[in-house]
């Protein structure tokens, strides 16, 4: 059974790994030593699709993988809610030693969050072509 539950914590999740479009990221180093990185990609107001990467152990990246599948879906002010105890709820049983894994992933999703927040707004298309035909009319002089 212990042999069970290790190869499922080593498997390789299908949502490990960078994301070329994400909206929000964020890299932490934990008191381990294990760095987790997280990106998110926001879209319609919604977390649409999340992903990690992590070079801690198998309970980091259990709770990692947990984490950010659990933000899919979700309202980012939801989803910077997401905490420790949650996620090790989502996970099962992980060791006392190991359930600081769980709030390192919580605490990168809202480091992603946070720096998501910070972005300029983005413009659309009819915006910035608004904006630029704008600031390229002469003014007239009124005499």
């Amino acid at each position: 059974m212990f042999d069970d539950l290790m190869a499922k914590i080593d498997a390789r999740p299908e949502n490990f790994g960078a994301m070329r479009d994400a909206s929000a990221h964020a890299k932490i180093e934990g008191p381990c030593g294990d760095t987790v990185e997280v990106w998110l990609r926001i879209d319609g107001g919604k977390i649409r699709k999340a992903s990690f990467m992590t070079d801690g152990c198998a309970h980091s990246a259990m709770c990692c993988g947990t984490a950010v599948r659990m933000t899919e879906g979700m309202l980012p002010e939801a989803a910077e809610e997401i905490s420790q105890e949650e996620i090790l709820a989502a996970v099962g049983p992980v060791p006392e030693d190991h359930q600081h894994c769980a709030l390192l992933a919580a605490n990168t999703i809202k480091k992603a969050l946070e720096n998501y927040s910070r972005l300029p707004t983005k413009r659309s298309l009819k915006q910035k072509l608004n904006h630029f035909f704008k600031s390229k009319t002469p003014e007239k002089n009124h005499v």
